[in-house]
């Protein structure tokens, strides 16, 4: 596809022009080891390819947005923390031109491997990168998308990036859970950490330094970004960790369908919510 003009920088120029933090590298180590450990599974392109909608999810709901969004086949589209690919490669599946970056190089590797699986490396591009400082040039993206990555990076410095990277006009969708006090008061008890342990772990799939998003989180992404909308989910769904798949109908979490009804009926129910997507737009005035 080619590298556009400041693309990410190779992972031997990344670690060459900057040296990461201590958080970075404890995070680079992790996911480094953490894709070592995880075997691949089947893509499904259902969530952009597919007739079903499932509004009520928020990883499907990210996926309608960026699916709303898309008008033409030279759009460009970040994917903000690739991991292992799966929406870098369901988007480009999709029709978009998609240039990725994660700060693990075992998870780059992974991506490319996953694009090549299904013939689509001539329309991706993975690299290694941070999220605090993107090696792309201004305005160079139509959608920028993270899935479950800020609550692992530096926020303000990433949402700067973010609205740097954009067309004006382009939107960032990111999914994160969010800190609801309610419900964790209780789960950071002593007897919650002991149903649920916090501590950094490959099985649950912690880092040492990650965090919930906060509401001091979310007006700082607003102060920086005005243009926010914040669309709430998790409320009843969070036992689904706890029920697995017997509340389920045709594959979809029937708890997930609940908490779309009560959070449209008492939106105040957003203060209790679980997870968030959010979506900002780069207004044309700003660089």
């Amino acid at each position: 596809m080619g590298n556009p003009r400041g693309a990410l920088l190779s992972v031997e120029e990344t670690d060459q022009h900057a040296a990461l933090t201590e958080r970075q590298r404890r995070e680079r180590e992790y996911y480094d080891e953490y894709a070592r450990r995880t075997a691949p599974g089947d893509l499904s392109f259902s969530p952009v390819l597919g007739q079903e909608r499932r509004p009520w999810n928020p990883y499907w709901f990210v996926a309608e947005l960026v699916r709303s969004a898309r008008t033409g086949d030279d759009q460009t589209l970040l994917d903000f923390g690739c991991g292992p690919g799966n929406y870098g490669v369901m988007f480009a599946r999709l029709g978009y031109r998609v240039f990725g970056f994660d700060i693990s190089p075992v998870n780059v590797e992974a991506a490319r491997r996953l694009a090549a699986t299904y013939d689509l490396a001539d329309r991706t591009e993975f690299a290694q990168g941070v999220a605090e400082r993107l090696d792309f040039p201004d305005g160079f993206f139509d959608i920028v998308v993270g899935i479950d990555i800020l609550h692992h990076v530096d926020i303000p410095a990433a949402i700067r990036e973010t609205l740097r990277v954009l067309k004006p006009g382009g939107m960032g969708i990111f999914k994160e859970p969010i800190e609801a006090p309610a419900f964790d008061r209780v789960r950071n008890t002593r007897l919650g950490r002991w149903i649920a342990p916090k501590e950094a772990s490959f099985d649950r799939h912690i880092t040492e330094d990650e965090r919930k998003l906060t509401r001091e989180d979310l007006a700082t992404i607003r102060a920086g970004a005005p243009a926010l909308s914040v669309h709430p989910f998790r409320v009843l769904s969070r036992l689904d960790a706890l029920v697995g798949d017997r509340l389920q109908w045709k594959g979809a979490s029937m708890l997930e369908m609940v908490d779309a009804r009560l959070l449209s009926a008492a939106p105040v129910l957003a203060r209790i919510a679980g997870s968030v997507v959010l979506a900002i737009r780069r207004q044309a005035s700003r660089f």
